[in-house]
């Protein structure tokens, strides 16, 4: 008799035991997934308040450097410049080249983009704001060539993407 209790005992203790941790396994799941699903609803909202808009002043000329205007149009501040995207397509010769173009700090060498000035840029410096403008300068590998398309693409680092479709004049 004390062995058949002692048994009975073990065997509640181990389904006690199994239901307690598959409970706490349940709980770090759904912790997990409301982590994820909060994480995602910033982004969304980030995204919704993030809009840039590409301009060319001028003409662009057919040299492997040219400038473009970034126009910050909504409420998320743009600063982590490093990482956007700045993708450039053009012609040269008949062939057609797509860059993915590198950050670097004013001048920039061949393959790069930097910023060389932000224009209305009186509240928080280096930072674009609503309605503030940065100078963007772009030296490709290549020259462009006069009478060409140039697809010129921005992605900001909370995937937000602008495209700008410009012929090459002088």
């Amino acid at each position: 008799m004390g062995l058949s209790n002692a048994m009975s005992g073990g065997i509640m203790l181990f389904g006690i035991l199994y239901v307690i941790f598959t409970f706490v396994d349940i709980t770090e799941t759904s912790t997990s997934l409301h982590e994820v699903l909060f994480e995602r609803s910033e982004l969304d909202a980030k995204m919704a308040k993030t809009s840039v808009e590409l301009r060319v002043i001028g003409a662009l000329g057919d040299d492997d450097e040219f400038d473009f205007r970034m126009i910050n149009n909504n409420l998320e501040k743009l600063w982590d410049f490093k990482n956007f995207d700045v993708i450039i397509t053009y012609e040269n010769t008949g062939i057609t080249y797509t860059e993915t173009l590198t950050y670097v700090d004013c001048p920039g060498d061949v393959g790069t983009w930097c910023i060389g000035t932000f224009f209305g840029d009186d509240f928080q410096p280096g930072i674009l704001n609503i309605d503030e403008t940065a100078l963007i300068q772009v030296v490709l590998n290549n020259n462009l060539e006069l009478g060409t398309i140039l697809l010129i693409v921005v992605s900001t680092p909370n995937g937000v993407v602008s495209t700008l479709t410009v012929t090459v004049t002088v």
